[in-house]
This record gives C-alpha cells, sequence and structure tokens, in this order.
C-alpha cells in the first residue's frame, strides 16, 4: 500500500509482525515436518552404505586375489578388506564435508535469489539425483563402483544436507517469532534427529528384507516425495520482511556475506562513544571447539565399541536409532519449555535487580522548573505523531540462550570424560552414541549422568538462538550460514584431527584415551564461550545507524 499524509513515519517494531496459522498445520509445523521427511530419507541409506562400502572392497580384493575357499560368511574378514574400507569411508566423509562446506555458500545465494521454498526445492531436487546416481554405483561394484560412489558427493556441492539445513533454519528465522527462535531450533532439530532415527531403522530392514539397492531406491522415492511437498506446503513470509530483504546484497559480496557477519561489529553506546563487540568472533570460536570436541564422537564410540566389544552392525544401529530418539524427543518438548523457563528466571532477577537500585541525588534533583519541560494535562493536547517507534513486541531477553549454550558444553565435557572407564558393552546403551556413561572400573553406574545426557544436545539450537539475537533481523540468514560453516569446518578438522589421535592411541592399547582428548576440548570451548558477551544495552551499530541517516536524507 502506497505512503500518504496518514501514514505514520514511525513503523513500529518487528514485534509487531503477525504471525498467522497456530495449530497443527501452522508454518513452524510445516517446516519441521519437511525436516523430518528429508532426514528420515537421508537415514535410510546411511547404514547401507557403509555396508555397501564393505561388499565393494572385498570384491575389488578378490578380483586380484584367488578365489576363497572358506565359509561364505568369513570371505570378507579380512584385514586388507578392512582396512581398504575405512580408507574409502574416511574419504568418503572428507569428500562429504568440503562440499558441504561449498555447498553453504551456493545455497545461501540461492536463497536470496530464489527465497526458501525454491532452495528447498533445488537442495532435495539434487539429493535425489545423487542418490539415483548412488544406485548406479551399487549396482557396478568393484574397484569402479567405489569410485563412482565417491563421485557423486560432488553433486553435493549444489545440492547436500547442509544446504536443506540451512533452508529450514532460515525458514524457522522468517516465519517464527522472535523470542521462540531458539525453542523453535530445537525442536527443528529435534524432528531432524527423531527422523534420522526411523531412517536408520528402516535402512537396515529394507537393505536385509529386499537387498542392499532396496534403500537407496526408497531412498529416490522419498526424495521426490519431499521435492512435491516444499514445492506445495511451504510457507511464505511474512509481507513485511521486505525490508529486511531490500537489505540483503548479492554478487560477490552477498556470497561472502555470512564471513563478513562473524568480524568484530562497532556500536554507539548512549554517550556517543564508539566500541568495537566482539561477541560474534568469539561465540563462533567457541561454537568451533564444541563440535571439534564432540563432532568425531559418533565415529569414536562406533569404533570402540566395534575394537572393543565387538559390536556389529545390528548394535551400533540400535545405538545410534535409540540415541536419537532420546535426543529427539528432549529437543522436541522439553528443550523449549528449558529456554522459556530459563528467560523468565533470568528476566525475574533483571527486573528485581532494577527495582532495588537506588537513585542517585543528580537523579533526584531533577525537577522540571520551566513550564515545557512539565508534561501536559490528559486531553489537553491533540493526537500526535510518536517521537520514538513503539518497542518491539518480540524482543525478550535471550541471556539465558548464551548461558544454556555455555553449560550443555560443560556437561558435555563431563560426560565424555566418563566414557573412558567403560568396560563392558552394555555400557554403551547407557548413554548416546558420542559417550558412555559409567565408572565400569568400580563397577558403579550412574544414572546422573543419564539423566544430564539430552542437556548437552541443546548445545547446536541455543548457539544459533544466540547468534540470531547478535545479529539484526535482515543478516540472520547470513548469521545461520556462518554457523553452519563453522559447524562443517570443525567437523572436518575433527574427522582428520581425531582420527590420527584415535589410531594412535589404538597402536598402543589405549583407545579409550581418545574420550578424555574430546572432554579437555569441549572445556576450552567453554572458556572461550565466557568471553561471548551480547552488544551494550541501548546501543546502536553504527552501519545500521549510517544507512539510517542516508535513508533519510
Amino acid at each position: 500500500m502506497a505512503a500518504d499524509e496518514r501514514t505514520p513515519l514511525l513503523k513500529s517494531g518487528a514485534g509487531a509482525v503477525k504471525r498467522v496459522g497456530r495449530g497443527l498445520w501452522s508454518p513452524a509445523n510445516r517446516i519441521l515436518f519437511a525436516g523430518f521427511l528429508v532426514s528420515l530419507t537421508l537415514g535410510i541409506t546411511q547404514v547401507p552404505i557403509i555396508y555397501v562400502f564393505r561388499v565393494m572392497a572385498c570384491e575389488q580384493f578378490y578380483n586380484t586375489h584367488p578365489p576363497f575357499d572358506g565359509p561364505a560368511s568369513e570371505q570378507c574378514m579380512r584385514r586388507e578388506i578392512d582396512a581398504n574400507t575405512a580408507r574409502q569411508v574416511s574419504i568418503l566423509g572428507m569428500t562429504t564435508s568440503i562440499c558441504g562446506i561449498l555447498n553453504l555458500f551456493i545455497c545461501g545465494d540461492l536463497i536470496k535469489r530464489w527465497g526458501t521454498r525454491w532452495a528447498l526445492v533445488s537442495q532435495t531436487g539434487l539429493l535425489g539425483i545423487r542418490v539415483a546416481c548412488q544406485i548406479v554405483a551399487v549396482s557396478t561394484g568393484g574397484q569402479r563402483g567405489i569410485d563412482l560412489m565417491q563421485y557423486t558427493q560432488l553433486i553435493g556441492i549444489l545440492g547436500g544436507p547442509r544446504g536443506y539445513m540451512l533452508v529450514l533454519n532460515t525458514a524457522v528465522a522468517e516465519v517464527v517469532e522472535r523470542r521462540k527462535h531458539t525453542g523453535v531450533f530445537g525442536r527443528l532439530q529435534g524432528a531432524v534427529m527423531i527422523g534420522t532415527a526411523i531412517g536408520y531403522l528402516l535402512g537396515g530392514v529394507i537393505g536385509d528384507v529386499f537387498g542392499i539397492v532396496s534403500p537407496f531406491v526408497s531412498a529416490v522415492g522419498c526424495f521426490a516425495v519431499a521435492t512435491t511437498y516444499g514445492g506445495i506446503f511451504w510457507p511464505s513470509p511474512p509481507d513485511n520482511d521486505d525490508e529486511a530483504n531490500g537489505k540483503t546484497t548479492s554478487g560477490a559480496s552477498g556470497f561472502l556475506a555470512p564471513i563478513k557477519v562473524l568480524m568484530p561489529q562497532k556500536y554507539r553506546l548512549e554517550n556517543g562513544k564508539i566500541i568495537r563487540n566482539y561477541g560474534l568472533v568469539f561465540l563462533a570460536l567457541g561454537i568451533f571447539f564444541g563440535v571439534f570436541a564432540t563432532g568425531y564422537a559418533p565415529i569414536l564410540i562406533q569404533m570402540y565399541a566395534t575394537s572393543r566389544f565387538n559390536f556389529g552392525t545390528t548394535e551400533n544401529g540400535i545405538l545410534m536409532s535409540g540415541n536419537a530418539w532420546i535426543r529427539g524427543v528432549f529437543l522436541m518438548f522439553i528443550f523449549p519449555e528449558i529456554i522459556d523457563g530459563g528467560r523468565r528466571w533470568f528476566a525475574k532477577s533483571t527486573h528485581a535487580g532494577a527495582l532495588q537500585k537506588t537513585l542517585t541525588e543528580e537523579e533526584r534533583n531533577l525537577i522540571p522548573t520551566h513550564p515545557e519541560d512539565m508534561d501536559p494535562a490528559p486531553g489537553l493536547m491533540n493526537a500526535s505523531e510518536p517521537t520514538k517507534a513503539p518497542p518491539e513486541e518480540e524482543d525478550e531477553d535471550s541471556t539465558f540462550d548464551l548461558f544454556f549454550l555455555r553449560w550443555s558444553l560443560v556437561v558435555d565435557g563431563i560426560v565424555t570424560s566418563l566414557a573412558a572407564w567403560a568396560t563392558e558393552g552394555w555400557h554403551v546403551y547407557l548413554g548416546k552414541p558420542t559417550h558412555l556413561i559409567s565408572f565400569a572400573r568400580h563397577d558403579i553406574d550412574i544414572p546422573t549422568a543419564a539423566f544430564l545426557l539430552p542437556f548437552a544436545s541443546g548445545s547446536a539450537p541455543a548457539a544459533k538462538g544466540v547468534i540470531t539475537e547478535m545479529c539484526p533481523p535482515h543478516q540472520r540468514q547470513d548469521a545461520l550460514s556462518a554457523v553452519t560453516l563453522v559447524e562443517s569446518a570443525a567437523t572436518l578438522t575433527t574427522q582428520g584431527l581425531f582420527g590420527l589421535i584415535f589410531a594412535s592411541l589404538a597402536a598402543i592399547g589405549k583407545p579409550n584415551l581418545t574420550f578424555f582428548c574430546n572432554a579437555a576440548l569441549a572445556v576450552v570451548a567453554v572458556g572461550v564461550l565466557l568471553l561471548a558477551h551480547y552488544p551494550p544495552p541501548n546501543s546502536v551499530r553504527v552501519d545500521e545507524e549510517t544507512e539510517e541517516g542516508s535513508s533519510q536524507e
């Protein structure tokens, strides 16, 4: 609608945005279902793909060696085959991480150009094409099949798991009230974990019953359904997001915007002094070390359980699925309540402190002495335009989010250190796949640690909530891209470094010491996050102040 003489000069805050649809089919729930569906589809192929590499490595081995004369069940039980399988899986993981980092930049640019709806359609469609190419690789087998399987990861540069998660998080930031961002980020991750848990089980069952190619065929069909769902039922962003969209930049500068978000920002205080805030820098470093400490843990615990307790694919599948269920339920139903309750607790503490604050002598003497300083009597003045914009209704103290992020990593470090004491296979099922939780050396079970386990899973959504609060609305999509970029870089680093650490410690018979290394890095992450702080209250970013001044001119 065009502006006229009755249009207010000062617009209301961002909190005045009206989000419709709060029922079962609300915009947020539609996004959560999309995350569940895509993660379920990805999970279907996660367990079979490891087995496929082992089968193809076995085929390649006997193509250059004499046929095996023993039982068929022992045909692939050779160290050469195990070594080749581990090498190919490691290459696959590294390639996936590198392609995922590149995919973040491309997907972020697609979101700015096309919006989240068509960005999601492009990501799920390309993921379906990648799985279709993997069917060809599985059918080919041998070394050629291994090579084709590795080449399919290049499709992940244009469309991959990192990109679709960025789309989901960006859509949440668009359609959900600002004060609910952290809670819905947690629910989204919970939906993804539940979908992954079901996918792990379905992939194994479908592969055992219908053949090893069947999970990949099923995944192609599921991706087709997910693509159709995204094109038809994806929610549209609120109309007033046009102002934020107008500030986004495309081209080379927009392509590198996620990196620029993490740079130190200048703020102007109420007294006019300009300071430089490093909150985003330390937040990014804390997230990096946090993922660095725990990113390799799922692979680590499976390798440790396989070598120490002779776990097979069934035990590892149950372990991974059970962990995802526990964490998913926690994030879906408990995590949002913890965030809301913690924020109310922090708000009460802040309000009580403000009430108890005593007035200074200067404040007591601020009594109006001139007529123009006095407020007019009610009803004597005509209605006029307000001199200040109404406060943002969605604003809420999110200091608790940063508090929760720090303590979740503390719990992560404590529970990780307990993993080094496990000596029985059943101890593994007491915790999530990133951690074991029993002092088996003394045969003492620790139910308290089991209770604390899910709390460590809320660090990722808490980090996303914190960084979106530290950034202005038009930079939230770039901020989410930056978080995912930092997580991807940390995952790539931890896969390479901790793989070497585990191999070195396993060679001397002390693989469990790797868990102490994880715990130490988690403590480092907490120390770095203690340096991360929100910008000072009532401060204004200098770049925003410049933009407002230029627009008024």
